[in-house]
């Protein structure tokens, strides 16, 4: 039974982690799939007018001129500088694309053609821009290629901030270079001695991106956590019905097993009394036929109150229980009196504490009377004291009266009271595996209460006992 239901739960839970894997792969893509495709007009208008206005131009309007002034002006100084060593070099170099950095920052066009490109097609406020040169390099005689610049190489002189994964800012605020929201990457080349050859980008985007494409793929995300959800909810549903059918057909079972012992042992003594009965040795003495008609009747009268406790629990009803009024002082009184009659448990005694006026209730005599001794039975069954007590209090808290049963019985651990009165549930604990029953008391006494239309409460302490509360509703 154990290793079943860990198994169900362990296939149940990879099963679950499967599914929410497959989920979230699916959702993932969904996202790769709209980061991919994100703004692809807006990508598409302003690369359409970028490359216009740049097409006999660099990096942006008026870009070359900056540029040529700086490279082409330098172009032999810096040949020369690279014959004479790396060092001169590198330092005739820097000075010169400082300058040229700086110019380009301060002349960049850019801000004003990304506003108007903004404005004509209705882009969004907050879109911004990232204008980035790549990477440089020097044209010399014989169509010598030198590396001026590159951005996985970034030059001393070049603060920080302006440095960027894929190349030095020119222009713009964008903070985060992606492949999905670069809109330009060009390289100019020119196949002529004394000249240079550039690479550069241009990346729009949002400066929340990843939120907007959230939201936008929110309804499929939602959606596959609602779908999530109502499978887990199946199946937690499922799996609770299953538990509670297979707890029924195993209590069922316990209880074809407890009737059958239940009933085979009055049976088995009214066979025995009967076949003694028919024994002529016997039949010689008159006196030796009463204890035998004594034991017939004591195992019949069992057997009755059996079926009779077993078809009251299928009959029983609130819609059709007959209810009769009643002074419950007075009830009380009289079936405690001839319960204490007929107990023949000794050193036990069923105590009665009324209030002192009269409580009025409507309730149905038989099964009231029954629940009551049902309650008895257990508090004497399920008590190894000396001295067995039972008290029975009213107390009248204001509309209701509340009647307490309580015991110095063996009690009832917290993780079983929710059980007892369940249909043929039997608590086993140490010294009570012999105490015989069909697991039907409490829940007969449950089912009386219910009927009745009151409610009942349980406190209990091991080894020290138990006090069952009934609550009646009650107008004085």
């Amino acid at each position: 039974m154990r290793y079943s239901l860990t198994t169900h739960k362990g296939v149940s839970l990879m099963g679950l982690i499967l599914l929410a894997s497959v989920v979230f792969y699916l959702t993932f893509n969904t996202f790769k799939l709209k980061d991919e495709q994100y703004q692809a007009v807006e990508k598409t208008l302003i690369n359409e007018r970028y490359t216009q206005r740049i097409r006999n131009d660099k990096v942006f309007p008026g870009g070359v001129d900056i540029i040529d002034r700086y490279l082409m002006t330098n172009i032999h100084a810096l040949e020369a500088a690279y014959h004479s060593g790396p060092d001169r070099f590198e330092h005739e170099k820097n000075l010169v694309l400082d300058s040229m950095f700086v110019a380009l920052r301060e002349g960049n066009t850019m801000d004003s053609l990304f506003e108007t490109v903004k404005a004509e097609y209705g882009l969004d406020e907050d879109l911004e821009y990232l204008l980035t040169i790549n990477a440089i390099q020097l044209v010399f005689k014989n169509m010598m290629l030198v590396n001026a610049y590159h951005a996985s190489s970034p030059p001393p002189f070049v603060p920080d901030s302006l440095n960027t994964p894929i190349g030095i800012n020119i222009g713009g605020a964008l903070k985060t270079p992606l492949p999905q929201n670069e809109i330009a990457k060009i390289t100019v080349s020119n196949a002529e001695d004394y000249n240079y050859w550039m690479s550069f980008s241009l990346h729009a985007d949002h400066r929340n991106r990843s939120w907007r494409i959230m939201k936008l793929m929110m309804p499929t995300f939602l959606i596959a956590l609602f779908a999530i959800g109502c499978v887990v909810s199946i199946y937690y549903v499922t799996y609770r019905n299953w538990l509670r059918q297979k707890k029924l057909a195993e209590m069922k079972s316990d209880f074809v097993n407890s009737i059958t012992h239940e009933f085979n042992t009055p049976l088995s003594t009214i066979i025995v009394a009967n076949k003694n009965m028919q024994n002529d040795n016997i039949l010689a003495n008159a006196e030796n036929i009463k204890p035998l008609t004594k034991i017939i009747e004591r195992q019949s009268l069992r057997l009755q109150k059996l079926f009779e406790q077993v078809m009251d629990i299928t009959t029983m009803d609130n819609s059709t229980l007959q209810k009769e009024p009643h002074e419950l002082n007075n009830l009380l009184a009289e079936i405690i009196t001839d319960y204490n009659m007929k107990l023949s448990v000794q050193n036990t005694a069923v105590t009665l504490h009324t209030v002192p006026l009269p409580l009025h209730v409507e309730l149905n005599k038989f099964f009231f009377t029954t629940m009551l001794l049902n309650l008895f039975d257990n508090a004497i069954k399920y008590n190894h004291s000396e001295h067995k007590q039972i008290s029975v209090d009213t107390v009248v808290a204001g509309n209701t009266i509340d009647l307490r049963i309580s015991d110095n019985g063996t009690g009832i651990p917290d993780k079983e009271i929710e059980h007892v009165f369940e249909k043929f549930y039997r608590f086993q604990q140490r010294g009570t595996q012999h105490i015989s029953g069909l697991g039907l008391g409490l829940y007969y006494t449950y089912q009386c209460i219910k009927s009745h239309g009151w409610t009942l409460s349980v406190t209990s302490k091991e080894h020290v006992g138990s006090q069952f509360t009934i609550h009646i509703p009650y107008k004085s």
